[in-house]
């Protein structure tokens, strides 16, 4: 199927040309014609699918263009409104309305955190129709009185269930009771567990489930492969694997603030030049460190997975896991940032034992066993040797207690006396005076 398929305008299809896309993704495919046509849905979002021009395409179709310039209250009127998780990937999505609407009147604004709403204010008021923001700064605007949602047309929750995660259930709603009952809405999620299908069922009227195959969760483009090792010599091992390979624009994630910095300050002692994102850096500092990053001042890029969502950078050749994340589908979101528009990827995850049952998970939500690959100095062989001898521990001492019985002139072990027995012993003065 071409792009030219799905009914789009020739201004846009001019645009989509331009940009080198020839194919629309599984996601696109099916979400497109069914946005295009005002329907609401709740679909399935993997990065690196696609997914925002998947809802971006059909905004820019559907929302009135203005050539009228606007003045007084009525500045403040936007008739798109975009939710997100996090500011970086508020400003990608705003990155890509601008890139994909070109040829169109329509003015996007990024609301975020981290600086003052007085830029952001001047913005809405130079005539922005589409917002694209993070749950408490939009209720910011509305509160400041600088944002008016009376004639949203259209309202899309993008990584549904991630801002759920995050605890903005509440800021949600409020955000979706100033808008007007006659709208088209979207959600997309990673996962759709119950909170994300009752937020659905309030606020999208009778919507179409667009789910992509399981086997395409993760992209073929890319190259996934796991690295056994133990716990306490992974970034010996992490800072080996990037100067033995001389690996350059590695974004790497961990999952917390603390191991981001502890990271980066193990891999400069190393010589490794490599700077963090997360949480507790600054807007100005997270954007300084992908700025450095992109244009290869710096090796590593440290992330957690707040931090990590809304990088884009579509040259991206390797993703390591420092550690497996918490959430499975995480890992489908971290590797997805590279193999993007039909490259070629590396994801590296480095696992040590306690991790096992969690690469389990990920390997049967992706439908896919890990390839798995060694360094020369580093290996998993003692942890599982000690696991082997951990059940022939079990194993003899089951023995032991067999014979035990048996010379006891017992055939089966009473439990129940047992038990009853060391109650009685525990209570006597003597026992007490030993423990």
């Amino acid at each position: 199927m071409s792009f030219k398929a799905l009914n789009l305008s020739p201004k846009l299809l001019k645009t989509i040309e331009s940009l080198g896309y020839t194919k629309p993704s599984e996601i696109q495919q099916k979400s497109i014609p069914l946005l295009l046509n005002r329907k609401d849905i709740v679909a399935t979002s993997q990065t690196g699918t696609g997914k925002t021009a998947s809802f971006v395409f059909p905004l820019l179709e559907n929302i009135e263009e203005e050539n009228i310039k606007r003045t007084g209250d009525e500045r403040y009127k936007i008739k798109a409104l975009i939710l997100a998780p996090t500011r970086e990937l508020v400003i990608q999505i705003h990155k890509k309305i601008e890139l994909y609407g070109e040829n169109f009147t329509h003015k996007s604004v990024a609301l975020y955190g981290g600086i003052k709403l007085g830029s952001q204010v001047s913005a809405i008021r130079a005539g922005a129709n589409i917002a694209v923001g993070t749950t408490a700064r939009v209720l910011d605007h509305i509160k400041n009185g600088s944002l008016n949602l009376v004639e949203v047309k259209m309202v899309v929750l993008d990584e549904a269930d991630k801002m759920l995660e995050m605890g903005f259930i509440d800021e949600i709603r409020e955000i979706l009771s100033q808008l007007p009952k006659e709208r088209q809405s979207v959600m997309f999620s990673a996962t759709f567990p119950k909170s994300i299908r009752s937020l659905a069922k309030s606020f999208l009227i009778n919507p179409i489930t667009v789910e992509i195959d399981k086997s395409n969760l993760s992209s073929k483009q890319i190259k996934q492969k796991v690295n056994y090792v133990k716990e306490e010599e992974k970034i010996p091992l992490l800072s080996t694997i990037v100067r033995l390979n001389k690996w350059n624009r590695v974004l790497l994630f961990t999952n917390t603030k603390f191991q981001a910095d502890k990271i980066v300050e193990s891999l400069r002692n190393d010589k490794v030049k490599a700077s963090a994102i997360h949480g507790d850096k600054s807007q100005s500092m997270r954007e300084e460190a992908l700025k450095k990053f992109k244009n290869g001042d710096i090796s590593v890029l440290v992330a957690t997975d707040v931090a990590g969502r809304g990088i884009d950078i579509i040259d991206l050749p390797y993703v390591i896991n420092f550690e497996l994340p918490i959430k499975s589908e995480d890992y489908i979101h971290r590797v997805g940032r590279t193999g993007r528009a039909g490259k070629v990827g590396e994801a590296l995850s480095l696992v040590c034992k306690k991790e096992l049952n969690r690469l389990k998970e990920i390997e049967e939500l992706i439908n896919k066993k890990l390839d798995v690959i060694t360094t020369e100095g580093f290996n998993f062989e003692i942890d599982i040797e000690s696991k082997k001898k951990d059940k022939k521990r079990g194993v003899n001492l089951k023995k032991a207690k067999e014979l035990a019985e048996k010379m006891m002139g017992k055939d089966k072990f009473d439990s129940k006396n047992s038990t009853k027995n060391r109650k009685s012993t525990s209570k006597s003065p003597r026992n007490k005076r030993h423990f």
